[in-house]
């Protein structure tokens, strides 16, 4: 984690308040909050977030841990972007919460043994993290945490076990749904999000992560989603640009042509593909409208003999 250093620091230093500013203005320091700094340019929101919980936990009272959002950004669970702009702690002592630009410290239940360590910063374990997140979190951010935490290796017990620990804990019943939704093939937020949002919609439950293989038995590519009984493979897009799929030395459009012939060959077998992005990701509406008409198109190109499914190319079962 990023070395933070405090105001009082650099004047020790012997840099005066002048020094700096300067230092600050020419971008050799950047300011986390009052009288602290790192001397990393910190271009990348999740690095920034962990370099301001190392600077924060230097002034707070250390009765206190990290929890909810800051904590799943230390246990590398996805969080929602538009959390990161102060640090969530919870005290453990009695008292009342606090709240201020940069920190949000909660009073809320919590033991000893729901606590552990992240790179020497005290933090929420994973569990209770988890729950925290699916608690106070909008629904689809907390089921891509719990989607990311299953897959990660936690079970879905231990999950039970540390929701069940407080009962009288606000968003309890939020998260029991996060629980039961929750599923570690989901790769992404834009999955994760995508498959609650398909729910909410009315539409079909997708099988997830299901391999598809030509007629010869050669692999041609993993579904994000797949609708066996339609001809319907889903993809949804989210941020990912082509660069994320570049393997070492590959150009650009050598990725883009790669994903191309993808494409084509989950055409090939015959099957409908529908994509979208994370926009139509996070609209129940959009998803029923797209993702709908994708399986009335499918069903009738491919499924004139439902529910059979004796036509369709050989899939493997879902990972």
């Amino acid at each position: 984690m990023t070395s933070t250093i405090s105001h009082a620091e650099l004047l020790a230093m012997g840099h005066s308040p002048h020094d700096i500013t300067a230092l600050c203005d020419s971008g050799e320091l950047t300011r986390l909050r009052h009288s602290m700094y790192s001397a990393e340019r910190l271009d990348d929101e999740l690095t920034r977030h962990r370099t301001l919980i190392r600077a924060t936990t230097r002034l707070v009272d250390p009765t206190s841990v990290v929890s909810h959002t800051s904590a799943a950004v230390l246990h590398g669970l996805p969080v929602q972007r538009s959390s990161l702009d102060r640090v969530t702690m919870t005290r453990l002592t009695p008292g009342h919460g606090d709240k201020s630009p940069q920190l949000l410290v909660r009073n809320t239940r919590i033991i000893e043994a729901e606590i552990g360590e992240v790179d020497d910063v005290r933090v929420t374990g994973l569990a209770r993290t988890v729950c925290d997140v699916a608690r106070t979190e909008p629904l689809g951010w907390g089921i891509s945490a719990a989607d990311a935490a299953l897959a990660a290796g936690i079970s879905r017990s231990e999950l039970g076990a540390a929701l069940a620990m407080h009962p009288r804990l606000h968003g309890l019943r939020r998260a029991r749904r996060v629980l039961r939704f929750a599923d570690a093939r989901s790769e992404s937020p834009a999955e994760s999000i995508s498959r609650i949002n398909m729910s909410i919609a009315g539409l079909p439950t997708p099988e997830l992560q299901t391999e598809l293989f030509d007629a010869d038995g050669e692999f041609v590519a993993r579904a994000d989603f797949f609708w066996r009984d339609y001809g319907v493979v889903g993809e949804v897009d989210g941020a990912i640009k082509y660069g994320a799929l570049l393997r070492p030395g590959q150009k650009p459009e050598q990725a883009i042509m790669n994903e191309k012939r993808r494409e084509g060959g989950i055409r090939g077998l015959g099957l409908w593909l529908v994509r979208w992005d994370w926009e139509v990701a996070n609209s129940p509406q959009e998803l029923k409208r797209i993702v709908g008409r994708a399986l009335e198109l499918g069903a009738r190109q491919n499924a004139k003999n439902l529910p059979d499914p004796a036509g369709f190319p050989k899939v493997g079962r879902s990972a």
